[in-house]
């Protein structure tokens, strides 16, 4: 048997690179609007970042940790950290 021919019949070249192409796609983030108010952030690039403190409510702090799952990022601080960026960006326009 001669493997270097292949059968066109059994593989087909370009249906194959598509499935790949498909497979490994990376999905764009999207923002979710919350009731016409903003766009709830999806993940972004890294930035250098100052450390500080808040004091919230168990409530809140399970909110935001649970928004910040649902949108895909690895930390609450880094959500909140865009999501307080783009209410001051639409505060300042």
């Amino acid at each position: 048997m001669d493997y270097s021919k292949k059968n066109n019949d059994v593989f087909d070249d370009e249906r194959a690179k598509k499935q790949l192409q498909a497979a490994f796609k990376k999905d764009e983030p999207t923002d979710t609007l919350v009731k016409g108010a903003f766009q709830l952030p999806k993940t972004r690039k890294y930035e250098r970042k100052i450390q500080t403190t808040y004091t919230l409510t168990p409530a809140i702090k399970a909110g935001i940790d649970a928004l910040a799952a649902e949108q895909g990022y690895r930390s609450a601080s880094a959500f909140v950290d865009e999501l307080f960026d783009q209410v001051l960006k639409q505060v300042n326009n």
